[in-house]
């Protein structure tokens, strides 16, 4: 069996790294590969260098498109265009600005091919700077609860991950909203682990996640906000209309409140903080003994006693040291 993998690539902005993700695609030591990319109006020349990164593999030239969104729709929208155009037995999915091992698909096929799963997961290197950390994939038992492993973050980024291409087409399984381009992708792992049994653990980090100290996910906005609302929203009805509340109830407390002390402790927005520091007041009446790092515990005590200008002292402070 050598089924036909759909690697998808959303293409905005990233000039500086889009020709190492390619070659990094195009150089797969498995053959049977399409490759699907999304330019989502890209401002840069970051389409000119696609298009001559590609060049450089005539053998692989013919199995790759290049579609043009015709305005900026945001990662959603695009992730969504690149999976729907998708002709592959199963999808993969990469970030622009990040790059894979030359044996990722191979590797992964492998582990398709050894009990027909549905969806694969491996391990990842983190890269920040210089500093790079290998990751190891979560140890996902075959009975274990898939709904819960993504609640908790276990199965986190849609990126990474070799997931069979019915399964978005089941009635179930939803693409996140266009303009929600924070946690998209964890609200569609929701959804797809929601209806999907089991999943195989491949323990080699085989994706390179690539962060930039000025990415979307670092810095943290009225969107970022708006799109953690969004998700909750989401995932509360996902819940509800399955009966779900009360058995998850005690861990979607406490990652709500957590997911709102990291967006917080990372906004230096005052007027954001104000905004949202009330956010999420159920859980976090119900869940007011909640553990929390230090840095996070800070966040929280100053926020909730509306100690704006301590906050921001300290944010100061963070940052310098």
């Amino acid at each position: 069996m050598n089924p036909l993998i759909s690697i998808c690539v959303p293409v905005y902005n990233v000039a500086p790294n889009i020709e190492r993700c390619v070659r990094s695609l195009m150089e797969q030591t498995y053959e049977n590969i399409e490759y699907v990319f999304v330019n989502d109006c890209s401002t840069d020349s970051s389409v000119e260098i696609l298009q001559h990164s590609l060049a450089q593999y005539p053998d692989r030239l013919p199995h790759a498109r290049i579609i043009h969104n015709d305005r900026n729709h945001g990662l959603a929208y695009t992730r969504r265009v690149s999976i729907e155009a998708a002709q592959g037995d199963y999808i993969y999915c990469v970030d622009s600005d990040d790059y894979i091992e030359p044996t990722t698909i191979e590797h992964m096929v492998r582990a398709v091919r050894s009990k027909d799963h549905t969806m694969v997961i491996a391990g990842y290197m983190d890269e920040r700077g210089t500093k790079k950390t290998m990751v190891p994939p979560p140890m996902i038992q075959p009975d274990e609860d898939l709904l819960l492993a993504v609640l908790e973050d276990s199965i986190f980024r849609l990126s990474g991950k070799l997931i069979q291409r019915s399964v978005f087409d089941l009635p179930s399984v939803h693409f996140a909203p266009e303009g929600m381009n924070y946690l998209e992708d964890r609200i569609v792992l929701l959804y797809v682990c929601g209806a999907i049994q089991s999943v195989c653990i491949v323990n080699e980090p085989l994706y390179h996640y690539v962060q930039h100290p000025q990415s979307v996910s670092n810095n943290k906005t009225y969107t970022h906000f708006a799109c953690l609302v969004r998700y909750w929203q989401l995932t509360d009805s996902y819940l509800a209309e399955r009966a779900l509340t009360a058995r998850y109830q005690d861990l979607t407390d406490r990652k709500k409140i957590e997911d709102k002390i990291h967006l917080l402790h990372a906004c230096d927005d005052m007027t954001i903080c104000r905004k949202y520091a009330t956010l999420f007041a159920d859980a976090e009446g119900r869940r007011p003994d909640i553990r929390l790092s230090r840095g996070f515990r800070i966040t929280r005590f100053l926020t909730e006693h509306k100690l704006w200008i301590l906050l921001r002292f300290y944010k100061i402070f963070v940052h310098f040291f």
